[in-house]
């Protein structure tokens, strides 16, 4: 069966017309260039044999329809998926703006994570919707992604709340802190550095 089910498979990913009736029609044609191959082996195989292939043949179709009736809810699913990513990187940001970072508590920093992994999370949902993926390889790069995004979520907004912690920003410089981090980021750009030459961010030693 692993045989039928490497080449149907391959087979239905390549058709024009994956719809169920498109597939329908390949597998109809898979059993008959089946049963014609079979039938012009000479010395004759046996009718044991035949049956048995015929089959293997079935077996490897329920499988491969199986999955493709995943793959079709999958791709009913993801437009949800990137929806629900996008409604709440639109909440985070938006609650962004009803109450500026201040970095006065851990929860500052907490929305700070959030607002980098959300929209990253959204990016990614997007870029999977529109390549089609199959329901492994979607599955893989969640898998992957997920955790570096949410990793270097925590991790850029570790870092500044571990310089405050240690005496090194004040909590009603949170936004001295950005413009710090934004300086670290682009500093080789030319124009923001003239803007960082014209106003230097402030030092961390005279905050």
């Amino acid at each position: 069966m692993a045989v039928y089910y490497e080449l149907i498979s391959a087979a239905i990913a390549d058709l024009d017309n994956k719809s169920r009736k498109g597939r329908r029609a390949f597998y109809d044609h898979a059993r008959a260039t089946l049963a014609d191959q079979l039938q012009k082996i000479d010395p004759p195989l046996s009718k044991m044999f035949i049956e048995h292939e015929q089959m293997a043949l079935e077996d490897a179709i329920s499988k491969v329809e199986a999955d493709a009736i995943v793959d079709a809810k999958t791709q009913r699913e993801r437009p949800l998926v990137f929806l629900g990513f996008l409604i709440l990187s639109a909440v985070w940001i938006g609650d962004l703006f009803y109450k500026p970072l201040t970095f006065s508590d851990w929860y500052d920093w907490l929305r700070l994570a959030g607002l980098i992994l959300f929209p990253a999370l959204t990016i990614l949902s997007y870029f999977i919707m529109q390549t089609n993926w199959s329901t492994e390889q979607e599955d893989r790069a969640y898998i992957v992604w997920a955790p570096i995004i949410l990793v270097g979520a925590v991790l850029v907004s570790a870092l500044p709340y571990i310089s405050y912690l240690d005496g090194l920003l004040q909590p009603h410089h949170g936004r001295d802190a950005i413009i710090i981090l934004l300086f670290l980021i682009f500093r080789r750009n030319k124009s923001l550095r003239k803007f960082f030459e014209e106003n230097p961010p402030p030092s961390p030693t005279n905050l």
